[in-house]
């Protein structure tokens, strides 16, 4: 009943903008020819007449006139103004502006004038505006917003190796992540190594760390915002080429009839094609080999047929692979085989009708799939072998492991969304669906002795095969209304209902947002909202935590509060300072059930070494109650809290060095069945410098320093005996007369007890600036971990003569990366 309704407005929305068509119309956009990104409040005028507008936050604007040829001129403090002659028959004639920054000095206040002023009525207190400028020329970050986002207040990354993020105490499935209004599941490439956004194809990132408002839902944190840019209109072709040793990405755009544009961009990696042959040459794989590789291509199409009506058809596609198998020269003794192949898929269309600059309505219509196949087998060393020994001894276990598993997550998609201002509100509200498909199938093998290891650090085996299918809706309605109570006070209350499908509940989410400017440069804002996320196997890449959804046991959606307050105040006309406090409760996270079962265990006996048989008990069986199982249930609760600093320093003419810096103290705890435990991603403090520095016309440099005091991990307590158990013997294992020995990490309040030592990390990025052959050139170095510090991201644990013996892995050595980037 729904859709019927959605498509009879749909006609009508048709109808009236064809009953418009006869009106003449100058409509376009201005945009900085630099960065890409629109321009608001510039003035443009016909000349030779009073006629003109002001360009609004997105850049656009309109002016109605009568048919005729005319002077379109569009000027801004702080550009060069442009002048374009425009013949204007019956209709809309689109025109765009690309301006370019001017010298002039009475421009360098005026430019930061209009982020002030919407700073200024803007009631979001944890907003931060990236800008694809930024990710661009900043050192360390490879041109990936996700990895820039980790030097922002609040913002943490996992490793240096994943894009993945979490936010003031959540984790990365709690991130809402959305182009154009599509929300992405999967949106990594390469494993998690980067991720799917090109900063050259997207006009603004928009990050909220918390306090968000009832328009974003089903998720606990965090909300990335993407906005993907229009191909550029005043060609019918032009191009940009970036190439790196890892990596090649090529653009190409235009303009299309009907007041349209194109953009086309594809991206590949060639470490398969660069590594693969000298692995395979110095025989550390053997077979057909692909290395870890991915291409993906991204489309846009843009059209504006009709009066006051703006169409867009959006096309991701992407490949991740790899296929790997060791061979004889492999510094270790495992024999593993590796096959994976992943896809991602989005395609969307957008129509979005403003019959005036107060209304506007947006229909959205989405199709996404994530998909893929993976095949593991081999032998795996025993994790508890020593690995330091240079020759692999008689006493050493193999295990041996097969696993197949396909998986595909589908997700159709329907919204309108309104907005309507009128006298102090904007009134905004929507009503959208989700249907999403869900498929999930593995076969597992392994054999009995690393089913044993497993059982004894409390695992219940996992069944050889699983086979998962369901079908769900996710629907919700939300409305909001953004009041200005006079010069100083800005409220927006919201409210949203959410019914998720998997649970067959729905939820109220009310929130709160509050806005006082105490003077044109100061001003005080307050956040308060319930937050629901469901369950699901569309999270299930960033949860990082397999579910057995088809044993759910009146499960229900997680949910988490958010209270924030944030001072701002402008240091100076180009800096901004920021302090904020929050406090997050988290209630009903989902966990593995744990269950009550029975365990062999063997005492310690004094006077003997631990690899003596001598030296242990008989085993005997106790009852345990922290055996785990992949059902879900709500036993978790927490709570998240802190403070941050953020101080920006935004570029002007009169000062080439500008950027940020942020300090974070937090702490994120978590409550598993009673048992109160620091959270895997529980950092204290965090403190990051990003600074660019435009020495001139030509060179550019970036400098990017980052720390952390890390995070905690587990460290084992002890050794204790392997039990072999069948249905006719219970004996300690042995090989070779000597005690097998596995590692005894205690139960769970013995979780998470130690902490990593700090993490820090200097990169630098130098640009260096021409134009020849009718192109604008940039060759670029970049060396992340300039000196060479050894971060670590885990440890190694393993057992030599009953000791316990720890070894370090690390992140990222000392990087550089070359590469060039072209506009045609």
């Amino acid at each position: 009943m729904w859709n019927r309704y959605t498509w009879l407005l749909g006609i009508m929305l048709i109808l009236f903008s064809f009953s418009s068509a006869q009106d003449a119309r100058i409509k376009g956009k201005v945009i900085d020819s630099e960065t890409g990104e629109p321009i608001p409040n510039v003035n443009v005028v016909i000349v030779g007449t009073t006629l003109g507008a002001s360009t609004d936050l997105r850049g656009e604007f309109e002016i109605r006139v009568r048919p005729g040829i005319y002077i379109v001129e569009a000027r801004a403090v702080g550009y060069q103004s442009s002048k374009k002659e425009v013949d204007v028959k019956t209709g809309a004639v689109f025109v765009e502006f690309r301006l370019e920054q001017s010298y002039i000095e009475i421009g360098e206040v005026e430019v930061l004038a209009d982020y002030k002023t919407r700073r200024a009525v803007d009631v979001r207190p944890s907003v931060i505006e990236v800008k694809p400028k930024d990710v661009k020329i900043s050192a360390g970050f490879g041109e990936d917003v996700f990895r820039m986002l980790r030097t922002l207040p609040g913002v943490l990354s996992p490793s240096d190796f994943a894009t993945r993020f979490v936010v003031r105490g959540g984790s990365p499935d709690e991130n809402l992540i959305i182009i154009d209004g599509v929300e992405i599941y999967n949106p990594y490439r390469l494993y998690g190594f980067v991720s799917m956004f090109n900063p050259d194809l997207v006009s603004d990132f928009n990050f909220m760390a918390g306090g968000f408002p009832a328009k974003y839902g089903d998720r606990l944190s965090a909300v990335l915002d993407v906005s993907s840019r229009d191909g550029n209109r005043d060609k019918l072709f032009s191009s940009m080429i970036n190439v790196n040793f890892t990596n090649a990405n090529l653009i190409f755009e235009g303009k299309l009839p009907l007041n349209g544009s194109w953009i086309f961009s594809t991206r590949r990696t060639y470490y398969d094609l660069i590594l693969g042959p000298i692995a395979e040459k110095t025989g550390l794989v053997s077979g057909d080999v692909a290395f870890p590789n991915f291409y993906d291509f991204q489309s846009k199409l843009t059209f504006q047929p009709f009066n006051k009506s703006k169409v867009d058809l959006f096309l991701i596609h992407s490949r991740d692979a790899m296929n790997i198998i060791t061979g004889e020269n492999f510094n270790r003794p495992d024999s593993v085989a590796v096959n994976d192949l992943s896809y991602n898929n989005t395609f969307a269309f957008s129509w979005r009708y403003s019959p005036s600059k107060n209304f506007v309505i947006k229909f959205l219509s989405s199709w996404y799939k994530n998909s893929g196949e993976s095949k593991f087998g081999g032998e795996l060393l025993d994790p508890s072998y020593d690995f330091d020994k240079k020759v692999v001894s008689d006493d050493a276990t193999f295990f041996k492991i097969e696993t197949w598993s396909n998986y595909s997550i589908q997700k159709f998609s329907t919204s309108v969304d309104v907005s309507y201002e009128f006298g102090r509100n904007l009134l905004e509200f929507g009503i959208g669906n989700n249907y999403v498909i869900s498929e999930l199938k593995y076969v597992l093998k392994m054999d009995e002795s690393l089913r044993m290891f497993l059982l004894s650090l409390g695992f219940f085996s996992a069944p050889e095969i699983f086979k998962y299918a369901e079908r769900y809706n996710r629907s919700y309605f939300y409305v909001q209304d953004k009041l200005r109570l006079g010069h100083k006070f800005t409220v927006q209350p919201g409210v949203r209902f959410d019914y998720y499908g998997i649970v067959k509940r729905g939820y109220f989410s009310p929130r709160f947002n509050f806005l006082y400017n105490i003077d044109a440069l100061t001003s005080l804002r307050f956040a308060y909202g319930w937050y629901y996320q469901s369950p699901g196997y569309e999270k299930i890449y960033d949860q990082n935590t397999f579910f057995d959804f088809t044993q759910v046991e009146n499960l229900k959606a997680e949910k988490a509060t958010h209270y924030i307050l944030g001072f701002e105040r402008w240091l100076a006309p180009d800096i901004l300072a920021r302090v904020e406090g929050y406090y997050k409760n988290f209630d009903d996270l989902i966990v593995r059930k744990r269950v009550n079962g029975t365990r062999w265990v063997a005492d310690r006996i004094p006077d003997y070494p631990p690899t003596d048989i001598n030296g242990w008990s008989q085993p005997y069986r106790i009852t345990v109650s922290d055996s785990v199982t992949p059902i879900p249930v709500n036993k978790g609760d927490g709570e998240a809290y802190g403070f941050e600093i953020y101080i920006e320093k935004r570029e002007t003419r009169n000062s080439k060095i500008y950027g940020w810096l942020s300090y974070s103290f937090s702490v994120a705890r978590r409550k598993i069945y009673n048992v109160e435990l620091p959270f895997i991603f529980d950092q204290r403090h965090t403190f990051n410098i990003v600074l660019n520095w435009k020495i001139s016309k030509k060179f550019d440099m970036g400098i990017t320093w980052m720390y952390g005091t890390n995070y905690p991990y587990t460290e084992p307590i002890g050794v204790k005996p392997r039990i072999f158990v069948s249905d006719t013997v219970v004996k300690i294992m042995t090989v070779r007369d000597k005690v097998l020995l596995d590692l005894d990490f205690g139960g769970l309040a013995n979780f998470l007890n130690a902490r990593k030592p700090p993490y820090h990390r200097l990169d630098i990025r130098i640009i260096y600036n021409a134009r020849f052959w009718g192109a604008n050139w940039s060759f670029y170095l970049d060396v992340v971990n300039v000196y060479n510090r050894k971060n670590v991201v885990a440890y190694d644990f393993s057992i030599s003569n009953g000791q316990i013996k720890r070894r370090a892995i690390t992140m990222l050595p000392i990087l550089p990366t070359f590469g060039i980037s072209v506009k045609f």
